[in-house]
């Protein structure tokens, strides 16, 4: 048999946040489908009582009569946000912002507004300094992010979120001018804090990266967007795609090593089939030899240059050309005052 409290718990879980409403016949429907039968008149007295306690408000400028939890209104949650859970949602917000399209983010901002309460009255406890004792750093030299439009940014997750085309102006990089192009979202990628938007331009298949950045304006066609056959953002990152692919074809990476750079491979490897021997001779009596199918990226010879004199490329014969050659043009940099 359900009780009057049972019902009011029910009814409080069913108002929903501003400026999303519900009116008093919708939730009648909504409570009898959880088995409360009560009428129309009840619920309206059970509303305008509620509000005496809780952050509920009613939009009274139509009929029938809209009720919402406020904007700000902290959580109702039981049992309460524990500390563990207070840390979780504070982390989480803290990376989350630029990730989540602006209206979800919205939705979850009272709840990290009620971990950070949480965390700030509980200066006493062992994980409330979690905060400042936890960083997350880049693995390459620091760079400040981009500057990004946060209404391009916000239109770009409505395109994704709703699956529609968009009509973008974008200017690529070294251009002097910005092109418009009709274009077909399909995922939202970060790497080293650049957003890339990759999508499907006009009816062609193939896939490119627009920089979020660089997007001018952009604006929604109303069109659904045009998913390109067997498209998986997986297997899209898996091949490669998002490193500036110098070949088409992996290569069959041979490094000779000295053992301060093959330590930081043994803990992160740069493949799944990489091998590794001691070469013992001389003069390498401290380096080793690396074996390892890598993809042929612009991003694989940056990596290989921050070892400078202490990674020596073997093999492929191309590659080990490209570095000889570079290596001489950099010397020559040096040479004289």
């Amino acid at each position: 048999m359900s009780t009057p409290m049972q019902r009011h718990w029910h009814m409080l879980r069913l108002v929903p946040r501003a400026p999303r409403k519900v009116d008093a016949a919708t939730l009648q429907s909504q409570l009898e489908a959880r088995g409360f039968y009560v009428d129309r008149r009840s619920i309206q007295r059970d509303l305008v009582k509620l509000s005496g306690h809780f952050a509920l408000v009613v939009d009274e400028r139509s009929k029938p009569f809209g009720w919402s939890w406020a904007l700000d209104a902290t959580p109702f949650d039981i049992p309460g946000m524990d500390l563990h859970t207070a840390l979780a949602f504070n982390l989480a917000g803290e990376h989350l912002n630029r990730l989540l399209p602006h209206a979800t983010f919205d939705h979850l901002r009272p709840h990290f507004e009620r971990a950070r309460h949480v965390l700030d009255n509980l200066s006493n406890n062992e994980l409330a300094d979690w905060r400042s004792s936890v960083r997350v750093l880049p693995s390459g030299q620091p760079m400040a992010p981009p500057e990004i439009d946060p209404d391009i940014l916000e239109a770009v997750h409505d395109g994704l979120l709703h699956r529609r085309q968009l009509q973008v102006t974008y200017q690529p990089r070294g251009k002097f001018e910005a092109k418009t192009y009709t274009a077909n979202p399909l995922a939202l990628v970060y790497r080293d804090k650049i957003a890339y938007l990759v999508c499907a331009l006009f009816d062609y298949d193939n896939c490119v990266q627009l920089a979020v950045h660089r997007l001018h304006a952009i604006s929604q066609t109303g069109e659904p967007v045009r998913v390109p056959p067997s498209w998986q953002l997986d297997a899209y990152i898996e091949a490669g795609e998002f490193g500036v692919r110098m070949g088409k074809a992996p290569l069959q990476l041979v490094l000779r090593l000295r053992e301060t750079v093959l330590v930081g491979l043994i803990e992160t490897p740069l493949s799944t089939d990489q091998e590794f021997e001691p070469c013992g001779v001389i003069p390498y009596p401290q380096w080793s030899t690396l074996r390892a199918t890598v993809a042929d990226t612009a991003q694989l010879r940056t990596w290989l240059r921050s070892h400078g004199s202490a990674c020596e490329v073997m093999a492929p014969a191309h590659l080990r050309l490209e570095f000889a050659e570079e290596a001489q043009a950099t010397a020559k940099l040096y040479e004289g005052e």
